[in-house]
């Protein structure tokens, strides 16, 4: 068994809790872009149950048949020679299987469900065939008994520095695996749930992945913004000591180690080529169609200030390269300074002036909803007409706590790249996670941490339907994972493809805060994305030398 690390005094003091939050949400806005298939919105397909069609009468007379075959067929009697005038001369409705009809009799087969003696016998369905049923279950690697599967969730919680804070990733994966275990389990096993407090700390990433290592058959919504060295999660040998690694099926990955971990598969997609050193040029795929849609349908000549959360490194690499591609369609920025968790309201003036100075019209934050709060409370009490901006903010804020702000935060627009939490009754996977979490306005970590467990669980699913429940380990679900090129959480948010770190999600859609409510503004139609090809930007540059402060 490996040792456990210790945690190191002096790593962790200087992070500050909202820089943490800031690493997520920059790279919560590199997270979308365009489709090279699909030019259209995709349509969240609705679960309907499927009707069986009703049965027909039995009894049929000797020589007579009803007016018509199928479900439409009439009760008037037919006479004892001839079809009824609108069946056509010689000729069957459609549904009946054979067209020609004999002048005094009628085809031996005329609809399977006549009962004729001569019918020919009618193809089924082969029934599902339950993989569970007569199999001895074994215990095939770590983590896998006969009647468990081991999962392990790890996310910054802990820490003096942000109590609480991706405690949604942990609630997230604990409702998921309580709602496969309430319907019947997976893979013929019952999903036991550990959890490790990553606390905001290198180091303790670090146990955390040994843990899962010793313990665990996969990470299931990992959300640690530190993860600096993946060594041991990639070379984590399986339980006949092949050091394949332990499959982590992540929320976010900040740190290019991460990223590019050959184990890690994030629903919060990298969007950025692998492997990378960690420094110079770096490939990378931007969203930029939901600012598109603002200069297509509000202002077509957009000039504006974007605020970049500059603490750490990987924030900064993680926003620049939207900077970049909102200048690749034609947005002037007229500023991209630099901002912390601990920038003041009043701080915030200097960016208005900006704003002023150049006739600013356009005002996005790459930071989170308290930045916008206080970017547009400063706006307010410098007497910046609020309308004469576009306020623009990523998914971090789509909180309820935004919303808290009140009127000073009217009018912001904010996009997500999956169907919102009031829309749980056009996607069964949303009205699951809804009524799982019991939360009306859950935070977004758990719906990332919900929608690792399906990805497990559609990977897992996929290993037993090919091999059985007994061929179950660490190397068929990696396999598995990695030939995933499209999965988008049954409906419920952009396909992603497991194949590359590079492709991004193709969709997106658009809210707008009004009367204190986000409302849905584009594609109009609830329960749809866009996924236009034209959504994405591909940029290649060394993204910490782009950012000027």
């Amino acid at each position: 068994m490996r040792a456990r690390r210790s945690f190191e005094g002096g790593n962790v003091k200087h992070f500050r809790w909202l820089i943490c939050l800031l690493a997520v949400l920059a790279l919560v806005a590199a997270a979308c872009g365009g489709n090279d298939d699909d030019d259209s919105g995709a349509s969240a397909p609705d679960a309907a149950p499927t009707e069986a069609p009703e049965p027909m009468d039995d009894d049929m007379g000797d020589d007579s048949m009803d007016d018509s075959m199928d479900d439409d067929m009439g009760a008037d009697d037919m006479g004892d020679d001839s079809m009824d005038d609108d069946m056509g001369d010689d000729s069957m409705d459609d549904d009946m299987g054979d067209d020609d009809m004999g002048d005094d009799s009628m085809d031996d087969s005329t609809d399977d469900d006549m009962d004729d003696e001569e019918a020919e016998p009618v193809a089924t369905e082969e029934p599902e065939v339950d993989p569970c049923a007569n199999v001895e279950l074994e215990a095939t690697d770590i983590g896998i008994t006969s009647d468990t599967i081991t999962v392990l969730v790890m996310a910054d919680v802990g820490s003096p520095l942000a109590p609480g804070l991706f405690q949604g990733s942990i609630d997230g994966v604990k409702a998921w695996a309580d709602h496969v275990n309430s319907e019947g389990g997976l893979a013929c096993r019952q999903i036991e749930v550990l959890e490790h407090d990553s606390a905001i700390n290198p180091t303790e990433t670090t146990n955390g992945f040994l843990v899962a290592c010793e313990n665990a058959f996969a990470l299931v919504g990992t959300t640690a913004l530190f993860a600096l060295d993946t060594t041991d999660l990639q070379s984590c040998p399986d339980a006949h000591g092949n050091d394949i690694g332990v499959p982590d099926f992540a929320y976010i990955t900040t740190e290019p180690p991460h990223q590019c971990s050959v184990v890690t598969f994030a629903t919060s997609r990298p969007n950025s080529e692998c492997p990378y050193a960690g420094s110079g040029a770096r490939t990378t795929q931007s969203m930029v169609g939901h600012v598109q849609w603002l200069q297509e349908n509000i202002e077509p000549d957009l000039n504006g200030v974007y605020l970049v959360p500059s603490d750490l490194p990987s924030t900064i690499a993680t926003s620049m390269p939207q900077v970049r591609s909102f200048q690749e369609i034609g947005i002037v920025i007229d500023g991209e300074p630099g901002i912390s968790g601990f920038t003041t309201q009043s701080e915030y003036g200097a960016f208005i002036q900006i704003m002023r100075d150049n006739n600013s019209n356009f005002a996005y934050s790459g930071s989170d909803d308290q930045s916008m709060i206080k970017w547009r409370s400063e706006a307010e009490a410098q007497g910046f007409d609020a309308d004469d901006a576009i306020w623009m903010c990523q998914l971090a804020c789509y909180t309820p706590s935004f919303l808290e702000a009140g009127d000073v935060i009217e009018g912001t627009y904010t996009w997500i790249w999956f169907l919102p939490f009031d829309e749980a009754e056009h996607n069964q996977e949303l009205a699951d996670f809804m009524e799982a979490i019991d939360n009306p306005f859950p935070a977004a970590w758990a719906a990332g941490s919900w929608a690792d467990g399906v990805l497990f669980e559609n990977v897992v699913n996929g290993v037993v339907a090919e091999v059985g429940p007994n061929g179950l380990t660490r190397q068929a679900v990696l396999d598995g994972a990695r030939n995933l090129t499209s999965f988008d959480v049954n409906g419920w948010w952009s396909p992603a493809d497991y194949s590359t770190t590079q492709n991004i999600m193709p969709c997106f859609m658009l809210m707008q805060v009004q009367n204190n409510e986000f409302v849905r503004v584009y594609p109009e139609a609830a329960g749809e994305l866009d996924c236009n090809a034209d959504n994405v930007v591909e940029l290649s540059r060394d993204w910490a030398a782009e950012f000027g402060g």
